[in-house]
């Protein structure tokens, strides 16, 4: 009897849980492997970032200054399908079938639809995980000149944007500024926001246009 009670004391001794070094290892990986997902996200958001620039709001730029070279005249001038009435200054009213017409009418070819089916439209997953619809609007300011308005953009992406377009990103001075009311005659320019706070209503960025 006292033997069995022996052989049951070594068992139990022998099924003991994890030593202080196996579960610290086991945090260890853990952590690689949280890492590792948060780290791929950043990188996810961050290509997506690049690729709106270059395919997006750089193809506009590109459109807008081709237009000019080709022309001497401001794209989206005027709400017209042929820059008819023509100021100098960029029209906000002007839709995007007037711009991609003005575009056309000159053998340009405008930035493609893309999924949304506008080509001035698309959209972006923020860094808070809500899906924004971001807008393209040329417009014009005393203070500013010509420049398009991107309605709708999370502070996350305007802060990597304006990194890859001005160097740093203090919303404040270079071509790519933010302002919290973009419809405003006069918009004043702003740092800003913390990336994980959600944009205003108004709230816009700005690239400032070459003409």
């Amino acid at each position: 009897m006292e033997g069995l009670k022996s052989r049951g004391r070594g068992a139990l001794q022998g099924n003991s849980g994890f030593t202080l070094i196996e579960m610290a290892i086991v945090l260890i990986i853990i952590g690689i492997i949280i890492g590792a997902v948060v780290k791929g996200k950043d990188l996810v958001r961050s290509a997506e970032q690049k690729r709106l620039y270059t395919t997006w709001v750089r193809e506009w730029e590109v459109a807008f200054n081709n237009y000019y070279d080709r022309t001497g005249w401001i794209l989206a001038d005027d709400a017209s399908n042929n820059n008819g009435t023509r100021d100098g200054r960029c029209d906000q009213s002007a839709t995007v079938v007037n711009i991609e017409n003005q575009l056309t009418r000159v053998g340009l070819e405008p930035p493609p639809a893309g999924a949304t089916g506008s080509s001035l439209v698309r959209t972006y997953m923020d860094s808070l995980g809500v899906q924004r619809t971001l807008t393209i609007v040329f417009d014009y300011a005393t203070n500013l000149g010509n420049f398009i308005r991107i309605d709708g953009i999370p502070n996350d992406l305007g802060m990597a944007l304006d990194r890859i377009i001005d160097g740093e990103m203090d919303g404040t001075a270079g071509d790519f500024l933010y302002t919290a009311d973009g419809t405003a005659a006069v918009p004043s320019v702003a740092a800003w926001p913390r990336a994980t706070t959600a944009p205003t209503a108004t709230a816009a960025a700005i690239l400032k246009l070459q003409f």
